[in-house]
């Protein structure tokens, strides 16, 4: 009998086995509630709060993911209204904020995934498209027939003829005809052919020649061929699907 509880005697008991788990005990359990973080948000008039699980990303992951989303790009402007504004636009300048921004941008952590990284690669393509435009036409300002070479429509280069030719006459017929097509969007087209007039007659009228034609009738044209980055109503969907629940506070629009 002594011998048969011995250490050294084998035994043909089998270990009892758990039972298998049922098929809601298999499935993947949602983060304890008090295992959540919470992150804000903010848009033009609301504020955003949500409960995210931190097991997957970061509160810096959604910052970033949030500010590709909404921020913005360049504030160096090509734009001026008076001819004394030309002398102020700087290349320098430019290239500063480029070189800031694009650093911000590459630096920027979104949230692992293929529309974040994808978001990204746009937004860049944006700025570089952005940057390139906003050099030229600056440039273009001192010397426009850089703008005849320039990969852009011919529609936009039919604004700036004249003044790459330094024909006067070619200019005048230029800039009046960037009267008549603004007269068509414009509630008062009278006033705009009397200021075409004024200016025209003016002694300091190249200058305003060059203001009408490069701010406002090259470079909305080619504004329209930058690549923008705009953010889908179901792009900002999956931002939000990223949270366990958001809620918000708006102000009231009266």
């Amino acid at each position: 009998m002594l011998s048969a509880c011995s250490p050294d005697t084998p035994t043909t008991e089998q270990p009892a086995r758990a039972p298998a788990p049922s098929a809601a005990a298999q499935a993947p359990t949602p983060a304890p509630t008090d295992t959540l973080a919470t992150f804000r948000w903010e848009s033009e008039m609301c504020t955003y709060t949500g409960r995210y699980d931190p097991r997957k990303y970061t509160a810096r992951q959604l910052a970033d993911t949030h500010e590709l989303l909404s921020g913005g790009l360049l504030t160096t402007s090509a734009t001026v209204f008076k001819p004394a504004d030309i002398a102020r636009l700087s290349v320098d300048t430019l290239e500063a904020e480029y070189t800031n921004v694009l650093a911000h941008i590459n630096g920027l952590q979104p949230v692992p995934g293929a529309p974040w990284l994808e978001f990204k690669r746009r937004k860049l393509q944006e700025l570089n498209d952005e940057y390139r435009a906003i050099k030229l036409t600056m440039q273009g300002y001192a010397n426009p027939r850089l703008l005849l070479n320039a990969p852009y429509p011919a529609a936009c280069k039919a604004y700036v003829r004249g003044l790459a030719a330094a024909n006067d006459s070619l200019i005048r017929a230029d800039w009046q005809q960037l009267v008549r097509e603004q007269q068509r969007n414009n509630s008062i087209p009278e006033s705009l052919q009397e200021r075409f007039e004024q200016e025209a007659a003016a002694p300091d009228w190249h200058g305003h020649a060059q203001v009408a034609l490069i701010s406002f009738g090259w470079w909305n044209c080619i504004n329209e061929t930058i690549r923008r980055a705009e953010p889908t109503e179901q792009l900002y969907r999956q931002y939000e699907q990223l949270f366990i629940g958001v809620q918000s506070e708006c102000e009231d629009v009266e």
